[in-house]
């Protein structure tokens, strides 16, 4: 028969609280000693934390957002988006497709062209809205009132964008 063997799970952080002269000390250890110094940490700080956030808006990751895209609101209204098929999506394709038909120098063409244009253009300032309210909703019944400040605008900016030119970028489609 085998005796139970207990061991004893380590009680507290495993090292003895700092006095608070030693906490003292090594607070004025970091401190600078004069203004320039202290502008150089800062600005060196501030370039780490933007290095961070341009990253984040490259992978997408959520800890290190900049305030703009940050939060569990613009995440749902950033999913609402990129799940739907937007007319932003191929604005600068019907843009281009234009400008090659009023390079044709036939006037009947020239004209079709602008009123394509002109069409596509307000296509994709409806989509834009229609989106934008959708988003503002869906945060609403998830979320609250309260969590709906700039999410129409934050889904109105991101639907008129090709969906390859989005940060942080939409997920991968998923094949069936």
């Amino acid at each position: 028969m085998l005796a139970a063997v207990t061991e004893e799970a380590p009680v507290g952080k495993g090292r003895p609280t700092p006095k608070r002269r030693d906490a003292r000390k090594r607070r004025r250890l970091a401190t600078p000693a004069n203004r320039k110094e202290a502008a150089a940490i800062r600005r060196t700080r501030l370039r780490e934390q933007r290095q961070q956030q341009r990253a984040a808006l490259q992978t997408g990751d959520e800890r290190y957002l900049p305030p703009r895209d940050a939060g569990p609101a613009k995440k749902l209204a950033r999913d609402y988006v990129d799940e739907r098929f937007t007319m932003g999506q191929i604005f600068f394709g019907m843009i281009i497709l234009t400008f090659g038909l009023i390079a044709v120098p036939v006037g009947y063409v020239q004209g079709v062209a602008n009123l394509l244009v002109l069409f596509v253009f307000f296509a994709v300032v409806i989509d834009a809205i229609r989106v934008g309210r959708g988003a503002k909703r869906a945060v609403e019944e998830k979320y609250g009132v309260k969590e709906t400040v700039g999410i129409t605008a934050y889904a109105m900016l991101r639907s008129m964008q090709p969906r390859r030119m989005r940060r942080p970028p939409a997920p991968k489609k998923k094949k069936n």
